[in-house]
């Protein structure tokens, strides 16, 4: 087993300060207004090579280690502003990367200090060097779509980081590797997953080391008992001790020490960062520890071709780690841990076929396995299946389904590919784009369109079971609604969020076999943001059709957060013909949430139902109605103003005024190929019995399918002097579009 450092977490300044090392997926913005205002005029090529021969001299003149070293620290502190406030810096990740590479490239340069003024020069020249490339690899004007998919692939290729957040990084990359245990530790002496628990317990130790460096810090800026803080500084550092000299010799009092001492500090931030073998071996043992020094890159190692292929395969995203000397490690990007655990994972493997065959298994069972934990635990009253399989009795072709989820009579298909994104088509290959769309992205929504089908013929004939030998139990007394998934380890974001780009490949044969893909990472997102059953289902049937309500450039960040915002209510006349681009849209789901542990809690997270309906939404969900998801459903989508509408028609209803007695007043809501209609039934007397209600109510059901074409509908009843609050009965009807139309 892996031994971890004793070092407790850290405490941060602030009740709920950010863990400064904790990003949600995707961390990464693609500003394209920024792109175009940094880019470059003239010869872009030329701006590189400038920007980079002057950033060789800059590092070879300087401390190039205590600069990276510097260059992490400001990233941490500028990755959570609600606990320091922004930098000044605006740097990136992909900036620090690109410099850890030329300082890889550079050498330990001389033991000189950068000034401030260095520093911001030098943070400008690693901007300019990045806006110069990418403006040297943007298409012209005139350039066809296949380039400006390379060029958009290129983009997220340096700018997206993240597939899971660290929290989730943690637990999912160790739990996924131990699947293939027997065979690492049988082929490398070791078991990868225990080296992967090595490289999160390092991130919490740089986690720890930074909480208390900003402590240190703040008692240098108040001015207050600086003395200790000073001196374990400089007993720490000989190159600290040569800058204090000038400070010493200076009559200054206590704040001025700390100011002084803050400045030296500035420039004393590769302890945050340095690990030697002796303590890596104590932690981890002396395998582990050999094998994270394998994954070391020493200084002056690099080349300068290697430099031109640094903006999309930098080494350092299989080899974070820096070896300053043959027993000493320094990560100065810890983040690196979580952005690319899995090609730092894979390095390892090398060529070996066992390693290779076994970790592709352990990515597809790892992946079919916590789709369906997530889906159990998101909706709770699910009947959850995992590798279901059936036999077409027509061409007697067996077909498999990774996760079904059985719902009354809605029905979730989850079709997992845990295949990798090939570095060809990272880089903007097209072919290999092209593939890996297809096999990846596209083939989901085939797969699942074949339950699908099988599901709408209401054949009898056929039998599904899982992988325990369990029957697959679908209610056929009506027609099923599908709902289907493709789920993945890793996609392009925003670029394969949407069923657009597959149809302008001419990848997908029809929309019909669509079906979005989420990323486990985004999935476990939204099982921890929508913490209710009903809210964690109404997102899911929304997202299957978003691509029919709205043309959108966006990922799931940018979706959820739509729908936190506004339930998903979007104007399609007004956008239709219009393509709708998402940027910096994510504001409501950044940093952590804290989900309810009982999922059967009723709320409703971005949705603000009128007080009548919340009451009548809870009494659906608490009761035993076979179809009461159906209903919930269809009332979650109607617009909240045509809901209060009704609510202050049945009010006025009940006092005596308003509607006619036998009035039904309705709402209406039309998303993708089904209409949503909730009627409310007003009566002064109330039905003799139950099958009374059940014929009115099929009556009404039938006239507002002829009406407003419903396909979805819900029918409720108000007498005027009830008892009850909020509904006298309630019942609900599906229609196959246009069937019951005049």
């Amino acid at each position: 087993m892996t031994r971890r450092p004793t070092r407790r977490g850290p405490k941060f300044r602030g009740a709920g300060a950010p863990s400064p090392l904790t990003a949600i997926p995707g961390y990464g913005e693609i500003d394209e207004d920024r792109l175009r205002i940094e880019r470059i005029e003239g010869d872009a090529l030329a701006v590189v090579a400038e920007t980079s021969a002057s950033l060789v001299r800059f590092l070879g003149a300087r401390d190039s280690v205590a600069l990276l070293a510097k260059s992490g620290e400001q990233l941490l502190k500028e990755m959570v502003p609600a606990a320091l406030g922004p930098g000044p810096s605006e740097l990136e990740q992909v900036h620090v990367e690109l410099l850890q590479a030329f300082v890889l490239a550079a050498g330990p340069g001389r033991r000189v200090a950068a000034s401030p003024k260095s520093m911001v020069r030098l943070w400008n020249l690693l901007q300019r060097n990045l806006a110069a490339y990418l403006t040297s690899t943007a298409p012209g004007q005139e350039a066809g779509p296949d380039a400006v998919l390379a060029r958009n692939i290129r983009l997220r290729t340096v700018y997206y980081r993240n597939v899971f957040n660290s929290d989730d990084a943690a637990e999912v990359v160790p739990a996924l590797l131990s699947q293939m245990d027997a065979v690492s530790e049988a082929e490398l002496g070791y078991r990868l997953s225990d080296f992967a628990r090595a490289l999160f317990s390092l991130l919490d130790e740089v986690r720890a080391r930074f909480a208390e460096r900003l402590d240190r810090e703040e008692i240098l800026r108040q001015g207050t008992d600086v003395d200790e803080v000073v001196q374990s500084m400089l007993d720490g550092s000989e190159w600290a001790r040569r800058m204090w000299r000038k400070a010493a010799a200076c009559p200054l009092q206590q704040k001025g020490r700390g100011l002084a001492g803050f400045q030296v500090a500035e420039m004393l931030c590769a302890p945050l960062f340095t690990f030697h073998r002796e303590e890596l071996a104590a932690w981890f043992g002396e395998k582990i520890s050999k094998a994270l020094f394998s994954c070391s890159i020493p200084l002056g190692s690099l080349t300068e071709e290697d430099l031109q292929r640094v903006y999309l395969a930098n080494p350092i995203w299989e080899r974070p780690f820096v070896a300053l000397t043959d027993d000493t490690l320094f990560l100065p990007l810890p983040v690196l841990i979580v952005s690319f655990p899995f090609a730092i994972v894979e390095r390892l493997q090398g060529a070996n076929q066992k390693l290779r065959a076994a970790y592709a298994r352990a990515r597809t069972l790892y992946l079919e396995e916590d789709v369906e934990r997530i889906i159990r635990r998101s909706l709770p009253s699910a009947a959850v299946y995992r590798s279901v399989t059936w036999t077409d009795p027509d061409t007697k072709v067996l077909y498999e389904h990774d996760v079904v989820a059985v719902l009354g009579m809605r029905v979730l298909i989850f079709e997992a590919k845990s295949g990798k994104l090939a570095a060809a088509g990272r880089r903007g290959g097209l072919a290999s784009l092209k593939t890996d769309f297809e096999r990846l992205f596209v083939e989901p929504g085939v797969q699942a369109s074949r339950l699908e089908a099988l599901l709408a013929s209401r054949r009898h004939d056929v039998s599904l079971t899982d992988h325990a030998g369990e029957t697959v139990r679908f209610d056929t007394s009506g027609p099923s609604v599908v709902h289907k998934f493709g789920v993945c380890i890793e996609h392009f974001a925003s670029v394969t969020s949407s069923r657009r780009l597959f149809r302008d490949m001419g990848l997908l044969r029809s929309d019909q076999e669509w079906a979005p893909v989420l990323s486990l990472a985004e999935l476990r997102m939204l099982s921890e943001r929508l913490d209710t059953e009903i809210s964690f289902l109404h997102y899911l049937t929304r997202r299957a059709t978003a691509d029919d309500v709205l043309d959108f450039v966006a990922d799931e960040q940018d979706l959820l957060s739509l729908y936190l915002t506004n339930g998903f209510v979007v104007d399609t006349r007004g956008l239709e013909g219009r393509q709708v681009l998402f940027l910096q849209a994510d504001a409501a789901v950044r940093g952590r949430a804290s989900p309810r542990t009982d999922r059967r809690e009723f709320a409703t997270p971005g949705i603000d139902l009128p007080p009548m309906w919340s009451l009548v939404a809870r009494e659906v969900y608490a009761s035993n109605h076979r179809h009461r998801f159906d209903i919930l459903i269809s009332i979650l989508n109607q617009l909240p103003g045509s809901l209060h509408a009704i609510a202050q028609k049945a009010q006025r209803w009940r006092a005596g005024t308003g509607s006619k007695n036998g009035d039904t007043a309705v709402c209406r809501m039309e998303i993708a190929d089904r209409v949503f209609v909730v009627g409310v039934h007003m009566t002064k007397e109330p039905p003799l019995d139950e099958r009374s209600w059940a014929d009115t109510a099929r009556f009404i059901g039938h006239d507002l399918a002829r009406q407003f074409g419903a396909t979805d509908c819900v029918v409720m009843l108000r007498v005027r002097r009830s008892s009850f609050l909020t509904f006298d009965g309630i019942s609900f009807f599906r229609f196959m579009r246009g069937a019951s139309r005049a």
